[in-house]
């Protein structure tokens, strides 16, 4: 995976696709593509999780960006005829960010948590497992306690991605990690 960082925006790229799941608490404003995220649909994976401020422009243009690559969900015979999954979440009352400009920042990384918190708070974990999309959304319910222990108490989105790598940590023991390094990072600002 691949973490690019730009003023107001943080990109996860996952050009081979990653399995996702998604937390969303109080009233999800400035969110894309979660339904994608259910267990029960087609897609079964990801190529983008963004974390933005200021409205979904940044989601836009990483969607743009990976298109240019080829990387998506193929839906025609073409290499080029791909949709890119990027599911993405807007902090209120942070300014826009570059999507562009974020994913050609974007270097090999593996955080464990990264958060924005504004007027509405975005997070995302990154859980070294090979886990469904239920039980991503299992440890991003989990890691969403890292945003209340940290005091924020604003409506939240908290995205969990799978590494893909097979562990033996029990799924109980992830959630919580999940949630100290969401915590974590919010208190690292």
């Amino acid at each position: 995976m691949l973490v690019g960082r730009a003023p107001g925006v943080v990109v996860l790229l996952a050009p081979g696709g990653a399995v996702a799941g998604v937390d969303v608490r109080g009233a999800p404003v400035g969110t894309r593509e979660l339904d994608l995220l259910d267990p029960t649909t087609l897609v079964r994976h990801v190529h983008a999780v963004v974390l933005c401020g200021g409205g979904l422009a940044a989601a836009e243009e990483v969607v743009g960006w990976l298109a240019a690559r080829e990387v998506g969900f193929p839906v025609g015979a073409s290499p080029s005829e791909v949709v890119p999954i990027v599911s993405a979440a807007a902090a209120l009352g942070l300014p826009a960010g570059d999507g562009r400009a974020a994913c050609e920042a974007a270097r090999e990384e593996r955080p464990s948590a990264v958060a924005l918190v504004g007027d509405t708070a975005v997070g995302l974990v990154v859980v070294e497992a090979d886990l469904s999309q239920a039980e991503c959304r299992r440890v991003a319910v989990s890691a969403r306690d890292g945003f209340a222990r940290a005091g924020v108490l604003v409506p939240a989105t908290v995205f969990a991605v799978a590494s893909g790598v097979a562990s033996e940590v029990p799924l109980d023991v992830l959630c919580a990690r999940a949630a100290e390094a969401l915590e974590a990072a919010v208190t690292a600002g």
